[in-house]
């Protein structure tokens, strides 16, 4: 059953059903994690993106470290596409497309009977989604999990929220994306991705380059098919890997150069 035109309805009912802004919910369900917290805050104190000159095809990476969990993956991720955030959001709703834009990712569909308004935050929509994602060496088998997702939607802003509801390899996964309309044609993209698992004999570097890779290359994908709607999902993710190739040394140093963030204060 494709569940996408139902997901855009009820996502674009929440929009027009949201305020100027849209409420700040305690979040999706699913497993609390050592950022889940953290997320929260993130979002409580939001600062509003300003609008700036907007740098072609890069987006700015900052990696966050753990502490006694080397390999337990943390990315803090911005850019601004040159499109109307109507069009990014399109981009971001269209589930049945997620394997075209996220290396890896086989298979993903939202889980039948888990879509829903929350009558109780205008503009928030719920949902569950199953995922199958090969693993980044070859010979490993496929990683199954499912996320939980929460959708706020406004005029100006889009906030989405999702946090790991149950894996085999995935232990712990919390993360968000904010778009922010600047100007009428133009929107900021932040993202913030946490994660965590069981990854057998693969060494930490490893673990980080695959993971970055990934990153950077979704990212683009996102914003190439905003700005060229045109453009074939097979153009886009070749565009989209010859740019994360070209950027290779830059996301090793994001490795090296790896951080703890401190939590915005309550």
């Amino acid at each position: 059953m494709r569940l996408r035109p139902a997901i855009a309805a009820l996502l674009l009912a929440a929009a027009a059903a949201g305020e100027a802004q849209p409420v700040v919910a305690d979040g999706p369900e699913g497993i609390d994690s050592v950022y889940s917290d953290f997320l929260a805050q993130v979002l409580k104190h939001w600062s509003p993106a300003q609008a700036a000159a907007s740098e072609p095809l890069r987006v700015t990476m900052t990696c966050v470290s753990t502490a006694n969990a080397d390999r337990y993956v943390g990315i803090i991720q911005q850019q601004t596409i040159e499109a109307p955030i109507a069009a990014v959001a399109e981009v971001l709703d269209d589930i049945d497309h997620y394997h075209d834009l996220f290396p890896g990712t086989v298979k993903v569909q939202v889980r039948e009977g888990s879509l829903r308004v929350d009558a109780g935050r205008p503009g928030s929509t719920l949902f569950a989604t199953a995922w199958v994602q090969r693993a980044p060496i070859p010979f490993l088998p496929k990683i199954h999990f499912e996320m939980s997702h929460l959708v706020e939607k406004a005029s100006t802003r889009a906030v989405y929220r999702y946090k790991l509801l149950r894996g085999d390899k995935l232990i712990a996964s919390d993360g968000l994306v904010v778009l922010e309309a600047i100007g009428a044609a133009r929107t900021r993209f932040t993202e913030y991705d946490f994660f965590n698992g069981h990854w057998g004999p693969l060494p930490t570097w490893l673990v980080w380059k695959e993971s970055l890779k990934g990153a950077y290359h979704s990212d683009l994908a996102v914003r190439l098919k905003a700005e060229q709607p045109a453009w074939s999902y097979g153009r886009i993710a070749a565009e989209a890997e010859r740019l994360t190739v070209a950027e290779s040394e830059r996301l090793e140093r994001c490795f090296a150069e790896r951080r703890a963030m401190k939590t915005p204060r309550s």
